[in-house]
């Protein structure tokens, strides 16, 4: 009978025979939905579709949809078609990231990953069969917790390359189809010598594009509505809805709500005092006290300033005004 172990071990160890094949789902397998998200550059993606053509040659691969080319890899640098079929994509291997319900047959699972839970444990024993007139073994692999159901697998033995899964409970797998294995592939198909971009690249021609767009529709705007700027002044609530900061003994405190921080010390011998605060703020002084005030979502300006004054301490002068710009910037007026 044979053990696991021994499965594992072809699982696990690249084997340089030359695979070539079309990757067919079920027919009551649907395409899984998969959004995402990156900050920073953009990995390269690899998703193994139903139909999508298939060319692997140890670490190379080669995924064609429709007559075209969706990733090629030599094993060492990548092309990503993805985000422009005529200017791949292009970056070291090891950023290329393979999703989807199908990616486990063109990538080889590690064994770090086959340590895992994620269907990397036998439910019962390993059969031999003949799967796609090659000779595999067959086995059921029990779901991590959070999966309700088993998959079966079918694993070259020559290979150790999985051809096909199941999981038989929701009629959901695929397998390759027109398979071969062991035919010479040229290794031109590996490599791309046409147009490329690097990150930095494809970074600077979404941000071009982005401020390209922003100034078409500000123009549109200016040409269909008014090229006068448009300022409204609306009311501004600096009533703190927290004070975290209180002094009983000085009336020091600190203050704030959603939109707006209120600050006020006992009057500096030298107008030095201010808070460490991050937005743009104001700093003044009356007779008795230190005073600052900020907004959060927009710069504090010198009219709401004034208006604020006028609502705090009407009446009593003001003297050593600073409008101070976040450390960001570094500027005091």
């Amino acid at each position: 009978m044979t053990e696991w172990v021994e499965v594992l071990r072809a699982l696990t160890t690249p084997n340089d025979a030359p695979l070539h094949g079309t990757i067919r789902e079920d027919p009551n397998s649907q395409r899984d939905p998969v959004t995402f998200k990156t900050a920073g550059y953009r990995p390269m993606f690899v998703r193994a579709v139903d139909d999508c053509i298939v060319w692997l040659h140890g670490p190379a691969t080669r995924v064609e949809y429709d007559g075209a080319p969706v990733f090629i890899t030599d094993g060492t640098t990548a092309w990503d078609f993805t985000p422009d079929p005529q200017r791949p994509l292009m970056g070291p291997s090891d950023r290329v990231h393979y999703f989807g319900k199908n990616q486990f047959l063109i990538k080889r699972r590690s064994a770090a990953e086959w340590a895992g839970d994620d269907f990397t444990r036998p439910t019962g024993p390993i059969t031999e069969e003949t799967f796609l007139d090659r000779r595999c073994w067959t086995v059921e692999l029990a779901p991590p917790e959070r999966k309700p159901h088993p998959m079966r697998i079918w694993v070259d033995i020559e290979t150790g390359r999985i051809l096909g899964y199941r999981i038989d409970a929701v009629g959901v797998g695929a397998h390759y189809v027109d398979l071969t294995v062991g035919q010479p592939v040229d290794s031109s198909m590996f490599a791309w010598n046409g147009p490329t971009q690097t990150q930095q690249e494809r970074q600077d021609e979404l941000r071009r594009r982005s401020d390209d767009m922003k100034r078409h529709q500000a123009q549109w705007f200016a040409d269909t509505v008014t090229a006068e700027r448009l300022i409204a002044r609306v009311p501004v609530d600096f009533t703190p809805t927290t004070v975290p900061v209180a002094d009983e003994a000085t009336g020091a405190f600190e203050g704030h709500n959603e939109h707006t921080m209120l600050a006020r010390n006992p009057r500096s011998p030298d107008g030095s005092w201010a808070p460490r605060w991050g937005p743009l703020h104001y700093v003044w002084s009356t007779p008795d006290w230190d005073w600052a005030a900020a907004m959060n979502e927009v710069d504090i300006d010198d009219d709401t300033v004034h208006a604020l004054q006028n609502a705090l301490h009407p009446g009593v002068p003001v003297d050593r005004q600073r409008r101070i710009d976040p450390p960001r910037r570094g500027r005091v007026d």
